[in-house]
């Protein structure tokens, strides 16, 4: 993926509110959307198209993804910083490095998560489906880019050594007791599981 996308991502990921102005996006249209960004993010350019047609592409099928991961009653997703530590909702997005590398990997965290829930006809809030996807991204990004996020070398590890999935069930329930303590034990589980220690 050409870098100048991950700065369009991450100026898309930090405006997105704008795009949620228009109607709920529908699961054929979020799934559509996975396909597009799974194809695009990982620099795959039919003779068809450009390379600025597929960076456009990509951006739609972004929004279109975390629109439907953040409105759509159909999924939830936990965005704490035990499930996204490399987007820590506490701190200013550009203040780190590789700002929209961290930005394509919230998405395919999103994908897999979304995709997962999606084929399964199930909520499940587990971030692993989720790390699956953008695990596969980071790859890609390592690769071409010589990108290297400390946070995510970490879920490395333990994909690794394959303790990646009870990790994930640790997260999730890491999630689940800091909403007690923050909302109380009869709190509705909000939509997306957003901890304590992810809020400013």
């Amino acid at each position: 993926m050409p870098r100048p996308l991950f700065r369009a991502l991450a100026l898309a990921l930090a405006s997105a509110a704008p795009a949620f102005a228009s109607g709920p996006v529908t699961r054929a249209q979020a799934l559509d959307a996975i396909r597009a960004f799974e194809s695009g993010a990982s620099g795959c350019i039919t003779a068809s198209k450009t390379a600025e047609q597929a960076n456009d592409a990509v951006t739609v099928a972004c929004n279109t993804i975390l629109k439907y991961s953040l409105e759509s009653d159909d999924v939830v997703v936990d965005l704490g910083s035990d499930s996204v530590p490399w987007f820590d909702a506490r701190r200013d997005l550009s203040d780190l490095p590789h700002t929209g590398e961290r930005g394509v990997l919230l998405v395919a965290y999103l994908s897999g998560s979304v995709k997962a829930q999606l084929q399964s006809g199930k909520q499940d809030p587990n971030p692993y489906p989720g790390w699956v996807a953008m695990l596969r991204m980071y790859r890609a990004l390592k690769i071409r880019e010589g990108v290297a996020i400390p946070e995510v070398e970490a879920l490395v590890a333990h994909q690794a050594d394959g303790t990646l999935e009870a990790y994930a069930a640790e997260a999730v329930q890491r999630s689940r007791e800091n909403l007690r303590k923050t909302y109380g034990a009869g709190a509705a589980q909000p939509k997306q599981l957003v901890t304590a220690s992810s809020q400013p």
